[in-house]
């Protein structure tokens, strides 16, 4: 009897093992013809082609400021000169996004994980932005008192289309009252600290990001690049924005409410 079951299950055996035979072939066929896109420039753009637009974002820089608070929204906005044509929609849609740092002066600023970034620009010779990009970092809190920063992010208020901070980098915005009677978010591991500069603003405990329009404010960190995303979508269509997901490999968070670390800093149930 023993034997007859052997017999038996002979066929289903030699099924499987053919099966597992084959299907990495066909897996791997499948990663290759993707991969084989992306190096044939298919889905990337080596060399960037001419835009018809240009836009400049500026990023600001202090001592202190949180390193992926600036550079993973740097990244992403980096990016979109290399996305093809089809991702943006017609060739007059692309917009060439260029990235400068500003800081109260021009030279390296500090990190405050320690690395130091050039700030190509200062205060008094930035160029006219587009974009604004304030990150947050402890060294947010001296800024807070700060006259001649205060009044240069009022100033670029006044100019730019778009203002997007995060983390505590709302901390400014809302010292300088671009906040003030808007709903906004910020860094939810220092919430209360965070909130402190801002008593006229909306103040949501739970949220991945804010979109106000023409501010628009993150939580903490790397949630910095969930906005970003988002950003990239409002502005320049959704194809773009999963574009840009899929070439920095990042899997972000869709759902600006989506926040479990309100209820871990026992903001929210």
């Amino acid at each position: 009897m023993h034997q007859n079951i052997q017999r038996s299950l002979q066929p289903l055996a030699l099924l499987l093992a053919l099966f597992a035979a084959f299907w990495p072939i066909g897996v791997q066929a499948q990663a290759g013809q993707a991969s084989a896109q992306v190096e044939n420039g298919d889905m990337y753009d080596a060399v960037p082609k001419p835009a018809s637009r240009h836009l400049t974002l500026g990023v600001l820089l202090f001592p202190g400021f949180e390193m992926l608070d600036a550079y993973g929204p740097m990244e992403m906005w980096g990016s979109l000169k290399n996305a093809p044509t089809r991702f943006w929609g017609e060739e007059s849609d692309r917009v060439d996004i260029r990235l400068v740092t500003v800081a109260a002066q021009k030279g390296a600023v500090a990190s405050n994980q320690g690395p130091k970034t050039l700030a190509e620009y200062s205060y008094t010779d930035a160029p006219a932005l587009d974009y604004l990009l304030v990150p947050g970092g402890i060294g947010v809190i001296p800024l807070l008192q700060d006259k001649a920063t205060l009044s240069w992010v009022r100033a670029q208020a006044k100019n730019t289309k778009l203002i997007m901070s995060v983390c505590n980098g709302a901390s400014l915005l809302a010292a300088a009252g671009l906040l003030d009677g808007r709903l906004a978010t910020t860094n939810k591991m220092a919430f209360k600290a965070s909130i402190a500069p801002g008593p006229k603003v909306r103040w949501v405990a739970k949220a991945r990001w804010v979109d106000g329009g023409s501010v628009v404010t993150s939580s903490g960190v790397s949630a910095g690049m969930d906005m970003t995303i988002a950003v990239i979508a409002r502005l320049f269509g959704q194809p773009l924005s999963d574009w840009v997901a899929l070439v920095t490999e990042y899997e972000p968070h869709r759902d600006p409410s989506w926040d479990p670390f309100a209820a871990r800093a026992g903001l929210s149930e």
